[in-house]
């Protein structure tokens, strides 16, 4: 779960801030911790999520995407254009990651 979630996060400009002592909890962002994962303890499951996170540009957009290809995640929607979820359109591209948890890396077109 780390190796995935610091390669594919890197396009948008996070990386992992603050990793807790015993492997268990990771906080990733730009600046801050925007984003804490938890490791579930052996056998315990949880029910998947789905996570927006705000990209700089499209072409963050599209390397998210490959990286978390590339890193074992499942494509669940390739970079495009948005028009039916929003007021206004937007780039975005949707990748499963190993967890089976939907990431969404979203550029908002200004």
């Amino acid at each position: 779960m780390r190796a995935f979630y610091a390669d594919a996060l890197k396009p948008l400009g996070y990386s992992e801030l603050i990793p807790v002592p015993g492997g268990q909890l990771y906080g990733f962002g730009s600046d801050y911790p925007y984003l804490w994962l938890q490791a579930l303890p052996e056998g315990q499951t949880a029910n998947p999520i789905h996570v927006a996170i705000d990209a700089p540009n499209n072409e963050a957009v599209d390397e998210f995407h490959s990286t978390g290809l590339k890193m074992g995640g499942t494509d669940n929607g390739k970079p495009g254009i948005r028009e039916r979820m929003s007021r206004q359109p937007y780039y975005a591209a949707f990748v499963i990651d190993p967890e089976g948890n939907n990431l969404e890396a979203v550029c908002v077109q200004k």
